[in-house]
Formats: structure tokens, sequence, C-alpha cells
């Protein structure tokens, strides 16, 4: 398996679903025992919260967001697991050479105080807004997540902390990366401190501006 999972890497790397580069050594052909050649972060600049989540031959949320992107490109289950079809869709895009034409993108949220979102676009901070995380009874949970569902508008319900229901219709620019936790546009008086049910809640325009660079597999990391 760890094999499988280190061929993973250079596939997704070689059709630039990584933020990685891969430069391959002697010629040689699928599959092999051994990847032949070296791995290179193609931003030097990503942040740790990002890079630090990588490692060759281990399953980690890199690949997995990295997979997940590219089975849903290819309207494949996303599943974010090689199955027998993903992999023989990986080798045969790699040997078309079908290199994937979008950027690499990922999200951080940081909770210190005033709390913001950075948008990185193939490495660089291209946007930054105040947000606001969930509340001390409904936290959204520190880690690194792949975006899994979208919405350009939806309704949301659930169950308020005293236990009474609530349904907000119209909620738009929706990116769900973490069970019910999403990114998306709400109105509010004000921004950058907890105040959502577990989301990360942005100004309208801020969410319209985060939603095209948040496909399915885009990493989200929640930074206590």
């Amino acid at each position: 398996m760890s094999t499988n999972v280190t061929w993973e890497d250079q596939l997704l790397a070689e059709l630039h679903y990584l933020p990685l580069t891969f430069t391959p050594g002697t010629i040689q052909s699928y599959p092999s025992e051994q990847v032949n050649g070296t791995f290179t972060w193609a931003y030097p600049n990503l942040p740790a919260s990002l890079s630090s989540r990588w490692a060759l031959g281990i399953d980690n949320v890199i690949l997995r967001g990295a997979l997940m992107t590219f089975q849903s490109q290819l309207s494949l289950p996303v599943t974010g697991v090689a199955d027998a079809t993903t992999w023989s869709d990986l080798i045969s895009a790699v040997n078309a050479n079908r290199i994937d034409s979008a950027s690499y993108n990922y999200v951080n949220v940081a909770e210190t105080l005033p709390e913001t979102l950075t948008l990185y676009v193939a490495g660089k901070s291209f946007f930054k807004t105040l947000v606001n995380t969930g509340i001390a009874v409904v936290p959204t949970e520190a880690g690194t997540y792949p975006v899994y569902e979208r919405f350009f508008t939806t309704t949301m319900s659930g169950i308020n902390p005293d236990g009474t229901p609530y349904s907000d219709p119209d909620i738009p620019w929706v990116s769900y990366f973490n069970g019910g936790d999403a990114l998306h546009g709400f109105i509010r008086a004000s921004y950058g401190w907890p105040q959502s049910l577990g989301c990360v809640e942005m100004p309208f325009a801020a969410a319209k501006t985060v939603f095209p660079y948040t496909p399915i597999g885009t990493l989200v990391t929640v930074q206590p």
C-alpha cells in the first residue's frame, strides 16, 4: 500500500494537482517498485500550516485533497481514495499529459483576534478578510480539511445551543469542509470574533471573492 501512496504522490504532482513538482530520474514504466525522481515544493513560500501536512508515501490531507479535485474534475465518486478506476484514470492522464490548468489554492483561517481568512493562490497571499468562527459551545474544529461540497446558495438549518431550531435560507457562496462547517457569506454587524455555530462567516462580498477559488478538494486550515 505504501508503494501505491507514493505513486499517487508522483502522478498527482506530475499532473499539477499537488503543490509540488516531480522531476523523474531514469525512464520507467507504471507501476514500478519505487519512485525514481525528486519532489520539490512548487511554491517555496507556502505557509507551514499547509506544507507541514505532506510527507512522501504517507496518506495525508494534501494528497487526499488533490485526489478529490482530480476525481471531481473527471466526474468520479469523490472519495479521496484511489480505487481501480481512479488509479487507471491517473495513469491515463499522465500518459496523455493532461495537466491541471487551475491554480493550486489554499485557505487559512486564523482564530487569533481579530479572526481572519487568508486565501493563497499559486503560493501567494491573494485575498484577506475578517471572519467569524464558532462560539465556545459550538467551536470551529481546528485542523486541515478538504472542501467536499459547494453551493452558490443554500438553506442552512439545525439546532441552536439553547435547543431551538433555526433555518436560514439563501446563504450564499457556501463551501463545506468539515461536517457542517463551511465557508460562506453571512450578514453580521461586525466580523473578526467568534459568532457562528461552527462555520466561517464572511461578508457577502468577501465570500463571493473566495468562492471561485475553493473547488472540491481545496484545503482549509483552521488555526486556533
